[in-house]
């Protein structure tokens, strides 16, 4: 739902539910909606039944509550972020009482943050942890959150607090090669703080993740030389207008990271064209490979489709970009100059030196091109109030791929109950 993918695909009508999310035409009877949602209750409920039902009295059972807290707690950020007002259950229900009310948006958030708060002294840091055991939820992982859901609310002294704590730790710290941060060789690496660990085994056939090869270029406009990438469904091809972000900033090293343009991809023999000589790129795409969570044909198992690389749901660098903007909101500039900084000398961009609203701006910008394809575009629009100006013409042109467009008049920008507790805290 960010700005960053065309929906792609086959054609028109490939998936309809993607599309009309991509394109904000989505109304309350979209399956991917329904799936979200399903699925973050389901967690919940697994959540609420350790809570409930172990008795803290050994340490393996306290560390259990508290790992229990701490997605519980992610799950009802993913909820309250996206959604605003939802039932808040923290217990198992009985049928008959299925049907629960709404909750107030700040009683959802002051349980976010009780579950966090309650979480953090019980959990181990992350060097206390086992080989066998880095899968599971660490301290720096309930902190980070903790900060975030303080930065969500604009609590930002309270989040500048949080981060701080977790960057004091020295748990963490920054990859030195910015494209491998994503790939299987640096997975539960210096940067990483929460991932959802998968396996590419045929044995274990619900744990891969096929969303590597459904992202992969369309079979039918690819040929892949010696890249590396491997074809897919197409879905999900970049958009033109964040390689031109990663231009406009001057950031080489992110940007080829991140995609490619067709003049990089020929230098390995790699073509993004129709395969029948047409010229055409695919549905939906604009001339642009995908390399940040692509379809690597080293990472993909044995079983069809499925990948095992690991998906990051936090790492140091989004900790730092949060810590910049969490103290350039509340007046500190000198420190949050020092952690965006820190993240722009890692793909050799000089230092920033503007303050205030300026820095705000920078930090936006930073946040976009450090952490694109990675699941935050869309709610780091959403709370700073600027989802209305950057999606208000998404979708009302989609590109065929071969130079024409599909034109929807209803497509963009539509405000939703989610937005509006984030414009009302603006």
């Amino acid at each position: 739902m960010g700005d960053e993918v065309n929906t792609g695909g086959g054609a028109r009508g490939d998936n309809f539910g993607y599309e009309e999310l991509n394109e904000f035409r989505h109304g309350t009877s979209n399956s991917k909606i329904k799936d979200y949602f399903t699925n973050l209750y389901k967690g919940i409920y697994l959540c609420n039944l350790a809570v409930e039902r172990l008795e803290d009295d050994t340490e393996t059972k306290r560390q259990v509550i508290a790992e229990a807290k701490t997605i519980r707690a992610y799950y009802y950020m993913e909820l309250v972020s996206l959604w605003g007002r939802v039932p808040l259950v923290l217990r198992e229900l009985q049928p008959d009482e299925y049907a629960q009310p709404n909750a107030e948006i700040a009683e959802i958030w002051a349980q976010i943050e009780q579950d966090l708060a309650e979480a953090i002294p019980v959990l181990p840091l992350k060097s206390q942890q086992s080989s066998e055991n880095r899968v599971r939820t660490s301290k720096g992982a309930a902190q980070a959150w903790l900060g975030k859901a303080y930065l969500y609310q604009k609590k930002y002294q309270e989040a500048a607090a949080q981060f701080e704590e977790l960057i004091a730790s020295g748990e963490y710290g920054l990859h030195t090669e910015f494209a491998t941060i994503l790939r299987e060789e640096q997975e539960f690496g210096i940067e990483s703080i929460f991932e959802i660990s998968l396996v590419a085994d045929p044995s274990a056939e619900d744990e891969g993740d096929s969303d590597f090869y459904a992202c992969g270029p369309r079979d039918t406009h690819f040929t892949p030389g010696t890249l590396g990438i491997e074809a897919g469904w197409g879905f999900m091809p970049p958009k033109k207008k964040l390689y031109d972000a990663f231009v406009a900033a001057g950031d080489l090293v992110r940007r080829q990271a991140t995609l490619m343009n067709e003049e990089e991809m020929a230098a390995y023999g790699t073509s993004i064209r129709a395969i029948d000589g047409s010229g055409s790129f695919q549905y939906g795409g604009e001339g642009y490979l995908r390399l940040k969570y692509g379809a690597w044909y080293v990472e993909k198992g044995t079983t069809w489709g499925k990948y095992g690389t690991n998906i990051r749901l936090m790492r140091y660098g989004d900790v730092l970009l949060m810590a910049a903007e969490a103290y350039n909101r509340s007046g500190n500039d000198t420190r949050a100059l020092m952690y965006i900084n820190q993240v722009r000398d890692r793909v050799d961009l000089p230092p920033l030196t503007s303050t205030g609203d300026q820095l705000f701006e920078d930090i936006k910008t930073e946040r976009r091109l450090e952490l694109a394809f990675e699941h935050v575009r869309y709610q780091d629009l959403i709370r700073w109030g600027d989802a209305p100006t950057a999606f208000a013409d998404q979708g009302k042109q989609v590109p065929r791929g071969d130079g024409t467009y599909i034109e929807l008049a209803d497509a963009g920008w539509k405000e939703k109950t989610g937005f509006s507790q984030f414009r009302k805290m603006k």
